[in-house]
């Protein structure tokens, strides 16, 4: 899943610390080791931080072993395979348990946009103190860097420029140029644009039971 998704499933009323917590582990990859895994006893704001950091994993672990994942995956990868990029795209199945993760965000927003917002208000209500305070606990590196980070992350806010075909595909390349591959051309984002479109028309056309779904796999 991706961070708004998190939020969305397991969101626990005005809880900020806990909210961050649940993208935690996403968030702070590359500077934070096993955030949220404490040894030592952590209390207040920042136990409810370690809670949505564990509630995080949780949530990892149920959804990519539904049934729901396999088929979201499935779906977006069979459409990857089937595009004419015009460069050579390596690795179709990693772009397509990516492109359904950040589908699940794209539909919130296009279609609950209120998520969004109190998911970013939530980010905003943090104190960095309470950040630097939980970073601390864990083995990391480059902490200024990732306070940057996350400033830049909570208010850019460009999660909510998702519907934005663009900057959607220009977020999904990005992605996979941190894992290694090639960022797409504009004229194979062009082509993704297309896929998505598809995506959106058929597969996912269904928007309620798609997020129905989605919230049905932690239920079980």
């Amino acid at each position: 899943m991706n961070y708004l998704s998190h939020f969305y499933v397991h969101q626990n009323g005005n809880n900020p610390h806990y909210s961050l917590g649940l993208i935690f582990p996403d968030l702070s990859r590359g500077f934070v080791k096993l955030p949220g895994k404490l040894e030592s006893s952590v209390y207040g704001n920042l136990h409810a931080m370690a809670a949505g950091c564990m509630q995080h994993y949780q949530a990892d672990k149920q959804f990519h072993a539904s049934p729901f994942f396999d088929w979201g995956t499935h779906t977006c990868t069979q459409m990857l395979n089937k595009a004419k990029f015009t460069e050579t795209v390596n690795r179709r199945w990693f772009m397509g348990h990516v492109l359904f993760e950040m589908l699940l965000d794209r539909l919130l927003i296009n279609h609950q946009p209120q998520v969004g917002i109190d998911f970013y208000a939530d980010l905003q209500e943090l104190s960095l103190n309470d950040m630097q305070q939980f970073v601390s606990f864990h083995q990391h590196n480059d902490y200024d860097r990732f306070l940057r980070f996350f400033e830049h992350f909570r208010s850019v806010a460009y999660i909510q420029n998702y519907p934005d075909n663009n900057l959607f595909a220009f977020s999904l390349s990005r992605i996979m140029k941190k894992a290694g591959l090639a960022e797409l051309s504009l004229t194979d984002k062009i082509v993704l644009q297309e896929c998505v479109w598809d995506l959106e028309s058929n597969a996912f056309k269904n928007v309620q039971s798609v997020l129905f779904e989605l919230k049905e796999v932690f239920k079980k």
